[in-house]
């Protein structure tokens, strides 16, 4: 079994763990429902309409799209980790219509909760639809942390070079 394969098992597991959970308490939003039936019936791609935007999720390859971000960030210990809720809540990200600059013709939209951002990329098409192409959360307070130690060894390094 590929590593994509073994993934993807993994969040169909976690999804009809959740779907029964779910299942007593409300259900899922149309957006929700088509990812989870993307996901659970192994499709190419599924369409869905958030905040007024027609979206589009493929399968993608290791580069871009639902592959990419389910090799490169869903699992425990993946920068910037994603979980089977997240995938689910993809939707959100782009409901809460936030959006800041980003790379090439892209959109980006943001979300923040607590000290996670959540990113998602999309690519716009032709036909005006637009293509998920990165999906990721960030710990951002991890991050600060970083550059904070980097530019502490970096004055080091200065103080270091003029003595």
């Amino acid at each position: 079994m590929t590593d994509y394969e073994l993934k993807l098992q993994q969040l169909q597991k976690e999804f009809k763990e959740i779907n029964t959970k779910k299942a007593n308490k409300w259900d899922f939003t149309p957006d929700q429902k088509a990812i989870y039936d993307f996901v659970m019936k192994s499709q190419k791609y599924t369409t869905f309409n958030i905040a007024g935007y027609d979206i589009i999720l493929r399968l993608g390859n290791k580069d871009f799209g639902f592959k990419h971000f389910l090799l490169k960030h869903y699992g425990t210990g993946c920068v910037g980790e994603i979980k089977a809720n997240d995938i689910l809540k993809l939707g959100n990200v782009i409901k809460n219509n936030i959006s800041v600059p980003a790379k090439e013709d892209k959109i980006k939209f943001i979300q923040t909760k607590g000290d996670l951002k959540y990113s998602v990329v999309l690519k716009p098409q032709k036909d005006g639809k637009l293509v998920v192409s990165f999906f990721s959360s960030k710990e951002e307070i991890k991050i600060i942390e970083q550059i904070e130690i980097i530019n502490k060894i970096s004055i080091s390094v200065e103080i270091e070079m003029k003595l």
